[in-house]
């Protein structure tokens, strides 16, 4: 049933998208459907919602109450009702109102720092995830390579027997070449699909809706200085949310305190009297003794949590730093390595196959000579993809610098 699927989807995708898929498009179609882009985009309109309501004032209470009715003697009926029309507002002292509202724009800038740190994260995994694309893709095209080539060297050795001019030992070591390479080809296909499917999930794909993957991914430049990457580091948008979390604490830690301080409730009312047509103003103040509750056990935990903050912020800084340095060192070798194989390795490789390939034509080399060559200029080519691999990854972990796990 799921193979059915597949292949439907295969089709439709077929009819419907493009064949080849650039990182910006593989970028877009994550973002659009990413769970975890949802749930920070709707933590900003939490903290949207939140700073909006610390700003707001307490309601006023409005009361009405009457007296000396409905009793006995002459309280009886409403003819010695006491009415009293009150309105009563709490006023917040200790500077209250502003820390509530401080705490929460804290927490709306560390919302907006967390949706960014969300997008960091996962364009560090879609370039990874996109690179391993790149390279079974390339794998594949030096597997095909490697098998077109063993198929015109396995008809030359196998015309040279036909001649006599060989043995047939040297016919069955071509052919085992042959065999070898095209196995070697079956496995670069199956990783190449491997590699697209695991892409595709990003976006919930069940199956690739893309038949190649175009990068620029043997363009590479100089790394750039690790004194500029450390510089650069403190925006950082896992960094920034740290950073306005523990200025949130703080703010929370002063807003806490302030909380010890009683709030005062002003009444103002109206009164009159039944029986008599007396009437006058009521005019009242009521604030709460701090006898027992002084929030000494809230502020205790608010202190807690501003240090916590404070430490957790120095934990993240060392820890990127140190993920950093390690990534710019990986960078610096791999593109050095990358660099060396380009401009020398690669271009001995393949003069040095050419030469056997036609030399062994002429009758100038022996069969196992070319077959060396053939063998150290495949290896090359792959060392070089490696290479280039563990440069696109290591500028994968700085550009996208974070530390979230590569399974979450």
């Amino acid at each position: 049933m799921l193979l059915i699927v597949c292949l439907f989807s295969f089709h439709y995708a077929k009819i419907f998208s493009n064949e080849t898929l650039t990182f910006d498009q593989a970028v877009l179609k994550t973002f659009s459907s990413s769970p975890k882009l949802r749930i920070a985009n709707r933590e900003i309109v939490e903290a949207i919602g939140a700073q909006n309501q610390s700003s707001l004032y307490p309601n006023p209470v409005a009361s009405y109450s009457v007296e000396n009715v409905f009793g006995n003697r002459n309280w009886q009926g409403w003819e010695a009702a006491e009415s009293r029309y009150e309105i009563g507002q709490l006023v917040e002292l200790g500077g209250k109102r502003g820390y509530r509202m401080q705490t929460a724009k804290f927490q709306h800038f560390a919302s907006l720092a967390g949706f960014e740190a969300e997008q960091l994260s996962l364009l560090n995994r879609i370039l990874k995830l996109f690179i391993l694309v790149v390279v079974a893709q390339e794998n594949l095209e030096i597997a095909l390579d490697q098998t077109r080539i063993s198929e015109e060297v396995y008809k030359t050795v196998a015309a040279k027997v036909e001649a006599g001019k060989v043995s047939l030992i040297q016919q069955n070591k071509a052919e085992i070449a042959l065999s070898t390479s095209e196995i070697n080809l079956d496995k670069a296909r199956a990783e190449f699909i491997k590699s697209k499917e695991r892409l595709a999930v990003l976006w919930g794909g069940t199956c690739p809706d893309f038949e190649r993957v175009e990068y620029p991914f043997y363009d590479i430049d100089l790394p750039t200085p690790i004194e500029k990457c450390l510089s650069d580091l403190r925006a950082n948008p896992q960094l920034l949310k740290s950073q306005m979390e523990y200025l949130a604490a703080h703010q929370n830690l002063n807003l806490v305190r302030a909380l010890a301080v009683p709030d005062v409730t002003i009444t103002l009312g109206y009164k009159t009297l039944q029986d008599t047509g007396n009437k006058g103003m009521i005019i009242g103040a009521s604030l709460p003794i701090p006898v027992f509750n002084q929030n000494q056990g809230n502020i205790q935990r608010a202190k807690a949590q501003t240090a916590k903050a404070q430490d957790f912020y120095i934990e993240l800084e060392l820890a990127l730093e140190n993920k950093l340095t390690v990534s710019h060192v990986e960078l610096m070798r791999a593109y050095r390595e990358a660099e060396k194989i380009r401009s020398t390795i690669l271009k001995s490789a393949v003069q040095s196959f050419e030469l056997a390939q036609e030399g062994y034509k002429e009758g100038k080399f022996e069969y196992l000579d070319m077959l060396d060559s053939q063998k150290t200029l495949f290896e090359v080519k792959e060392r070089y993809i490696q290479a280039l691999l563990n440069y696109h990854t290591s500028r994968a972990d700085i550009e996208y610098l974070n530390t979230v796990d590569e399974g979450q």
